[in-house]
């Protein structure tokens, strides 16, 4: 009998091996500072970046930011650090350093767009309307933040269209509050929440809608002139609202009851 008995290895694991001893290589390579200048490792981090392998780009730029904590170089590898976790939707992640570059340096020009993509992050991890709407508001004051400081800012579209709709939700949000109050009777909380609607949100679809369900809530209270006074509102500040003819018919039967 031989002494010595073979191993087989499982060519699954050789090839592992061999890939891994690989990308160890090509990542010295790529990361060495001795071979590279910081602007020479910047491009090879870009380029990774561009093929949408944010995962290796995000240790290349990490490296970076480390080697170089000031300058040009940390200025435009932190944004793209940044960048690096919004590719792979790590949005908390992304918002922090977005964060540290407009602390360390409010001067950069990546400011405008980090501070845009901070919006954009608390925009995506925001639920659904009828859940808590915490990341609704902060996106909310970045947009409105964003606006203030770059008003000539090419991303001042977009911006204004995000921001609209986040004041939508959050006007959803309050206004299916009220109608859920009218449901179980409780008019006066709904009301309540019509007010804040329109008070807040005055300039989001839900407005008109508020303002008529909170005239039926004050007839249902058996208050008739402040349900007239929505509705009469109604009717001339939203003068092409689905909620007009209703609100119309409502005068009208108010007329008639008010002559009896």
């Amino acid at each position: 009998m031989n002494r010595f008995k073979r191993i087989r290895i499982p060519l699954a694991v050789v090839v592992l091996s061999v890939c891994v001893l690989f990308w160890n290589g090509c990542g010295k390579q790529n990361l060495s500072t001795k071979t590279l200048t910081p602007a020479d490792q910047f491009s090879t981090a870009k380029n990774v970046f561009d093929r949408k392998d944010y995962f290796k780009a995000k240790s290349l730029f990490t490296m970076l930011v480390l080697n170089n904590p000031a300058g040009e170089t940390f200025e435009r590898a932190q944004f793209y650090l940044a960048e690096s976790d919004y590719g792979l939707k790590e949005y908390v992640e992304a918002i922090s350093e977005y964060e540290k570059l407009i602390k360390s340096m409010p001067q950069s020009p990546y400011v405008d767009d980090a501070q845009y993509k901070i919006g954009m992050c608390y925009y995506t991890l925001a639920p659904g309307y009828a859940l808590d709407q915490d990341y609704t508001n902060k996106a909310i004051a970045q947009f409105q933040q964003f606006l203030e400081d770059f008003p000539k800012s090419d991303l001042r579209p977009d911006t204004e269209k995000r921001l609209a709709e986040c004041r939508d939700k959050i006007a959803r949000k309050e206004f299916a509050t009220g109608e859920l109050y009218t449901k179980m009777g409780y008019y006066r909380a709904a009301i309540i929440s019509f007010d804040t609607v329109l008070a807040d949100y005055y300039d989001t679809k839900y407005a008109d809608a508020a303002l008529y369900m909170k005239g039926e809530s004050h007839l249902k209270l058996g208050e008739v002139e402040p349900a007239e006074l929505s509705f009469k509102t109604l009717t001339v500040k939203y003068p092409d609202s689905p909620f007009k003819p209703k609100a119309e018919a409502r005068l009208k039967n108010l007329r008639i009851e008010t002559k009896r």
